[in-house]
């Protein structure tokens, strides 16, 4: 192996490494929150360098999910009772508002899971970052915060 060819290897695996976050999902209401103690779910998140990409994780009774997600750029935010930021906002312990004017991307993702569990989510992303809050609810009744 030449030492171009290595070098393109390893550049190659760091922007593969680069390129992903793991975000974690707290259950704070419904039955997961019930647990004790309550099991955090950790998702990875792959493509954050562009608007959209994969996600995947594992619910804790081994249930494999996997989704997608997509954020939008420069798109004003309105905070309203109808999605999930601004139904679930209170849980941060005060009252969250939203607006992209000021750098901040809404998102939204939704994972499929192999026992049919299926997750709604919404999050925003502070403008040219990969770090983030948001909030995610599955059919089981269950409702997350979101922290990346």
């Amino acid at each position: 192996m030449t030492y171009r060819t290595l070098a393109a290897l390893l550049w190659s695996g760091l922007l593969v490494a680069g390129c992903s976050t793991t975000a974690r999902l707290y259950p704070v209401q419904g039955p997961a929150s019930q647990a004790v103690p309550p099991s955090t779910i950790e998702a990875t998140i792959n493509g954050i360098m562009g608007n959209n990409g994969s996600l995947a994780f594992r619910l804790p009774d081994g249930s494999s999910c996997e989704g997608e997600w997509s954020s939008a750029a420069g798109v004003e935010t309105t905070v309203t009772s109808m999605n999930l930021i601004g139904r679930y906002s209170t849980l941060f312990g005060t009252g969250v508002s939203t607006s992209s004017g000021g750098g901040q991307n809404p998102g939204r993702a939704i994972a499929l899971c192999s026992d049919g569990t299926r997750f709604d989510i919404e999050f925003v992303t502070g403008g040219g970052t990969a770090n983030g809050f948001g909030f995610a609810e599955d059919t089981r009744g269950n409702v997350y915060r979101l922290l990346f």
